[in-house]
């Protein structure tokens, strides 16, 4: 008896392990662990679209004429012990994974099993285009690495939008056309949403009565379950929402975390949709005359370029990445990360949809949440922590990388060339948030004066040993340097009185 283990991210039908599968001989395990859901305090939502997925993929499996032993257990080594008693498996095979911990339990497990059990392991194409091997060969040593590169390489090597040796449309990225503002009253096509089903309300019954303490809420639950469901969102965003998507891409307004984006990065990243599938149904929209270049080349960019990318940092720098902070920033987390109960009207935007689905678009992650962390130095740990219990697509893997090295910058430039940080005139510019918003954003020093801006300044200054030479920063530094010095000590007070406001619990 062969027992093939798929865990909670290998839903994909596709994967050699179930493809391989002898259906006389083979029993696939799924564990829907119980210890592995208190590793962190996890958002309702993101446990209920792991459990309901997988119940739901292991009646599709039974359907198929597998055998699957399918278990509830307290943790992964009782729901194996079990397994193990009733099919006395003697050979187990296992797709790697890309999380260092889940790894090293996995390792941990096998050190500890007799040794007539055998162990076999599957690589985890089609759940990326690159092997681990693969991904780690084109990141060359320590680092510093460049996206651009690895994006340029990834799309000659799977031949994407390439005509012979040349991008189509003569540039590899048409970054500079997506970053237009949207009108206020300007309405995007809405996003392909599922009602629960019977199962998925079992789950969301038993995650209330199990992990009720859990932030996040399940008033709403609007993701797919399912490889078809995925497909009907997949096809949608591809049909009606993907033409509008390169230009508005940064673009955010009032009540719409959504837009105009795909928010398939949950069902990629479960495994109901392989990245070359998707990548495939945009590039040809593009050839079909249904979308843009600007549109299609800027999706494509975030699948074959930066997914890519974020997984082969994070493995060619964990373990000790996750503890990076070169800021040496300490503040705590303020508790309205958790509420969106807070006076910054682009805060609450950004974090409310967090707290009722599990999601909100990059720019707010990046350009409102993961700024306002850095201006405020909140400890690194504490907000990647936040990033990974609160997204339905949060994994460590993805999580790590995002929010270290491109919100925060926390690694010093091992990912990304530059902080990403800004004063409010980017967040007034690129969205509808600051017409509502308490605080003036052309203020800086005044009552009113939006936090952002002080906050940037006195972020600039206190970090100008390590930024200051930094050849994207130095025209910034340098209007920084032609203040008078009464000016920056009053951005340098006011930064110090904003930060003693939110210790206090004030901002909320």
């Amino acid at each position: 008896m062969s027992t093939r283990w798929i865990f909670g991210n290998q839903l994909c039908m596709d994967l050699p392990i179930i493809k391989e599968a002898d259906k006389e001989n083979d029993v696939i395990l799924m564990v829907e662990a119980k210890s592995r859901a208190l590793w962190q305090s996890y958002h309702k939502q993101k446990l209920t679209l792991i459990f309901s997925s997988m119940r739901h993929f292991a009646e599709e499996l039974k359907d198929k004429g597998y055998t699957v032993d399918y278990r509830k257990a307290d943790s992964f080594r009782d729901g194996w012990e079990e397994h193990k008693n009733a099919y006395d498996s003697r050979e187990v095979h296992l797709t790697h994974v890309t999380d260092d911990r889940m790894r090293r339990a996995i390792e941990k497990w096998e050190q500890e099993l007799p040794k007539e059990i055998t162990v076999h392991y599957e690589e985890e194409r089609p759940l990326f285009l690159l092997s681990k091997e693969e991904v780690k060969d084109r990141l060359p040593g320590d680092g510093p690495w460049q996206a651009d590169a690895f994006y340029r390489k990834m799309r000659k090597d799977f031949d994407i939008l390439m005509e012979d040796d040349s991008p189509i449309g003569g540039k590899w990225s048409f970054d500079q056309e997506n970053r237009k503002p949207a009108k206020s009253d300007m309405e995007f096509p809405k996003k392909r949403t599922f009602r629960p089903d019977e199962m998925t309300k079992q789950v969301m019954e038993e995650v209330e009565e199990n992990y009720g303490d859990h932030p996040g809420s399940l008033d709403s639950f609007i993701w797919p379950v399912t490889r078809q469901e995925a497909l009907k969102a997949l096809n949608q965003f591809i049909s009606d929402r993907l033409p509008l998507f390169g230009t508005y891409q940064d673009a955010m307004l009032t009540d719409e975390p959504f837009m105009s984006h795909a928010v398939l990065s949950s069902a990629i990243n479960i495994g109901f949709l392989k990245p070359s599938e998707v990548i495939e149904k945009a590039e040809q929209a593009y050839y079909d005359g249904e979308a843009p270049l600007n549109a299609v080349e800027g999706f494509i960019r975030q699948v074959v370029g930066w997914r890519e990318y974020m997984r082969g940092i994070y493995l060619k720098k964990m373990p000790a990445y996750k503890k990076v902070n070169v800021f040496d920033h300490d503040t705590d987390l303020p508790s309205f990360f958790y509420t969106g109960e807070t006076k910054m009207k682009c805060m609450e935007q950004s974090i409310k949809p967090v707290v009722d689905v599990g999601y909100n678009h990059h720019i707010q992650r990046l350009m409102v949440l993961g700024n306002f962390a850095n201006l405020f130095g909140i400890s690194p740990q504490q907000t990647s922590d936040w990033f990974n219990e609160m997204y339905v697509d949060a994994y460590d893997w993805v999580v790590l990388p995002n929010v270290l090295g491109m919100a925060l910058y926390a690694d010093g430039g091992v990912l990304s060339t530059k902080p990403y940080v800004s004063s409010a005139n980017y967040i007034n510019k690129m969205s509808d948030y600051c017409e509502e918003c308490p605080f003036n954003p052309k203020h800086k020093t005044e009552e009113d004066a939006c936090p952002f801006n002080a906050l940037y300044w006195a972020f600039l200054d206190r970090h100008e040993d390590k930024l200051g030479d930094n050849p994207r920063m130095k025209l910034i530094y340098s209007q920084w340097n032609k203040r008078k010095e009464e000016d920056k000590e009053a951005l340098r007070s006011k930064s110090r009185s904003l930060k003693q406001q939110l210790a206090k619990g004030g901002l909320g």
